[in-house]
């Protein structure tokens, strides 16, 4: 048992995160607690089969460790349920080029991969040492310290000290496991700092295996849900409907809500022509794409009594009621993927193949770093299926998404780092901006892109963004903040652009639609209401139809808008603006 102990000790030990807001005290506790956790049941296993029992669990731990180890050096991250995720779809062409490219000489010559794969050789090793009685080892000698009485009062004073300071993160951790959270806010604690109550390998992969279970288990549910689902009727009232879904999008950088640099010049003048309405007031429940985008598929609304799994996702009732359904996209791709297990990452409904054959007719099968290939892919889409036949497309751009440079040709590029010259920040921060600024502005041209496609189609387009994303807007911070929401985070992370485009055939058609969208272009908003919507574009009629949700109703009402899971944005905007009065 104590041999075990401590080389379990000493693996979990190397998977420690060797930085400052990283180390603490329960960096070293939990891997003691762990440790023994692991070792002590051993003790009462029959003496024959014990040694390879520890073996056994030994060089579990230290693979384990490794490929810990392994991840945090060369991934970034600690393994984790994206990984875990990953290495479950990954199909042995994938895993041949992954050793290809990820495993070389360099591997082999990081520290703490030496002496993690060194783990793995000397622990059978000190089995046969103990096995030759006459040879009294070093090794053997520092075991049987162990035995000695002293040595065993200080280990227990050692491990109930271990054992205490343990008691409030584990508490925390096994937080992690109530079966009264929903996936969203599994995933929204995953992304918050709910990782700091996971410190070692050991309690990573358990919680992986966890989440993936329930993932796996919820998935199921929404597959019945939806698969089940029918639509009672249908007037096709709009023949064309488009939902743009745009990226990391914030509404604060673009010039047609009051941005000073003009970067979205086109989107502008199609409102000033009065052929596009702004929204003024939407927020996002998510800062995280694919808890966005859970909400925006899905039936299930905040504030409902029913459980998010039991509602459909919304394409399944256009695609039965006779609409030819698809959904392209920058960031997700469906071939060669298996059915989705996680949200993690995009990997669950959009990747599902059994849900995507249900629900839509058309998924793109190449995507592109840059959105204008995506558009030219879409096109020759659009150009081949029957233009008779009434569509609802779904496009999902890479948008705005970090890294920011990546997300325009340098030939589009328009601003430079001397447009923020009045900002006192230094120029790595001003370089950001001007990034951002120019694929805001690239987005602006990819978007007029598509809007083209419509000039002649009685369409209607809806665009609106999965989330926002702070860039030095207010300090030195960029990115998002996996936290409880501040009121500068809510308005740079949560708040979102969103607008209404009508062709000219489809204004001169429904003049009615036109009117109701004027009438609630400054009502308060969330991107989980857009099915209600869209259902109410199209005229399907079912079960799931709620006129108080829908944002064109004159019945609509706006609920609670909860962002992050748990905090209420008007309430905290409104006690942002008490706070501003004083």
């Amino acid at each position: 048992m104590p041999r075990l102990f401590m080389f379990c000790l000493t693996a979990c030990l190397l998977c420690c995160e060797f930085t400052a807001d990283r180390l603490s005290l329960h960096s070293f506790t939990a891997p003691v607690v762990v440790s023994f956790l692991i070792a002590w049941p051993t003790k009462f296993i029959h003496r024959k089969i014990r040694s390879a029992i520890q073996l056994l669990i030994g060089e579990i731990v230290f693979l384990i460790c490794i490929a810990d180890c392994y991840c945090q050096e060369f991934l970034n991250a600690p393994i984790s349920i994206k990984i875990l995720s990953l290495i479950l779809q990954t199909d042995s062409k994938e895993a041949t080029d992954f050793f290809a490219t990820f495993i070389s000489c360099k591997t082999f010559m990081n520290w703490r991969l030496l002496v993690s794969i060194s783990l793995i050789i000397l622990f059978p090793v000190s089995f046969l040492a103990k096995r030759k009685k006459s040879d009294k080892s070093r090794l053997e000698a520092f075991f049987k310290l162990f035995n000695k009485k002293s040595t065993k009062v200080a280990y227990s004073i050692l491990l109930i000290a271990c054992i205490v300071a343990e008691i409030p993160p584990t508490s925390r951790y096994l937080q992690l496991f109530n079966h009264d959270y929903d996936q969203k806010e599994l995933e929204g604690m995953l992304f918050k700092a709910y990782h700091k109550e996971v410190p070692t390998p050991i309690h990573r992969v358990i919680y992986a295996c966890h989440t993936l279970s329930r993932s796996n288990a919820t998935l199921k549910k929404i597959k019945q849900a939806t698969l089940s689902a029918k639509a009672d009727s249908c007037s096709f009232k709009s023949p064309h409907i488009v939902l743009i879904i745009g990226e990391s999008y914030n509404k604060h950088h673009s010039s047609i809500y009051g941005y000073h640099l003009p970067t979205t010049p086109r989107q502008s003048e199609r409102e000033k022509n009065e052929e596009l309405h702004l929204f003024s007031d939407v927020v996002s429940p998510w800062n995280i794409t694919s808890n966005v985008l859970m909400d925006m598929f899905s039936l299930w609304e905040y504030g409902s009594d029913e459980k998010f799994h039991d509602f459909p996702l919304f394409p399944i009732l256009f695609k039965n009621a006779g609409y030819s359904v698809s959904f392209t996209s920058s960031q997700f791709g469906i071939e060669g993927k298996r059915n989705g297990i996680t949200n993690i990452a995009g990997n669950y409904f959009i990747t599902d193949i059994s849900l995507n054959k249900a629900m839509f007719t058309y998924r793109n099968k190449k995507r592109g770093r840059e959105d204008m290939k995506l558009v030219r892919i879409f096109s020759k889409y659009k150009r081949e299926r029957d233009s008779g036949i009434p569509s609802l497309d779904i496009i999902h751009l890479i948008g705005q998404h970090f890294k920011y440079s990546k997300r325009y040709p340098r030939k589009s590029a328009h601003f430079s780092a001397n447009d923020y010259k009045e900002r006192e920040m230094d120029i790595r921060a001003k370089e950001t901006i001007m990034h951002y600024d120019n694929a805001t502005r690239y987005n602006d041209m990819v978007l007029d892109s598509i809007l083209s496609l419509y000039e002649n189609d009685e369409a209607i387009v809806i665009f609106i963004a999965d989330h926002g994303e702070q860039v030095y807007d207010n300090g030195e911070f960029q990115g998002r903040l996996f936290q409880d929401p501040t009121a500068e985070q809510a308005k740079y992370e949560f708040e979102v652009p969103m607008w209404i485009w009508c062709s000219r055939s489809y204004r001169d058609q429904h003049p009615d639609v036109v009117k109701s969208i004027i009438e609630a272009k400054d009502k308060p908003f969330m991107t989980d209401g857009i099915p209600q919507l869209l259902l109410s574009l199209a005229g399907i009629d079912s079960k799931w139809n709620d006129e108080s949700h829908n944002l064109l109703s004159p019945q609509y009402k706006c609920k609670p808008r909860i962002i992050g899971g748990n905090t209420d944005y008007d309430v905290l905007m409104s006690n942002k603006g008490k706070q501003d009065g004083e």
